[in-house]
């Protein structure tokens, strides 16, 4: 039970032995943007997602260029 508790802080600690410090510090900074700038919530985004891949099983053909933004 212990052994599965840790599992995360031994993986952290394996990364950061990996790619050092620096790296660790500049990975976490470019997750922090990716969050600050994601453009919807995730459950939305999901949605959206599903609808179109159900559109394209459909057999809907090839999205107009208007359905491919996000």
């Amino acid at each position: 039970m212990f052994k599965l508790l840790f599992l995360p802080f031994k993986l952290t600690i394996g990364l950061l032995k990996l790619s050092g410090v620096k790296g660790s510090l500049l990975l976490l900074i470019g997750v922090g943007i990716g969050l600050l700038v994601a453009p919807q919530r995730g459950a939305k985004l999901r949605a959206q997602l599903l609808d179109r891949v159900g559109q394209a099983r459909a057999g809907a053909g090839l999205p107009s260029d208007a359905d491919l933004s996000l």
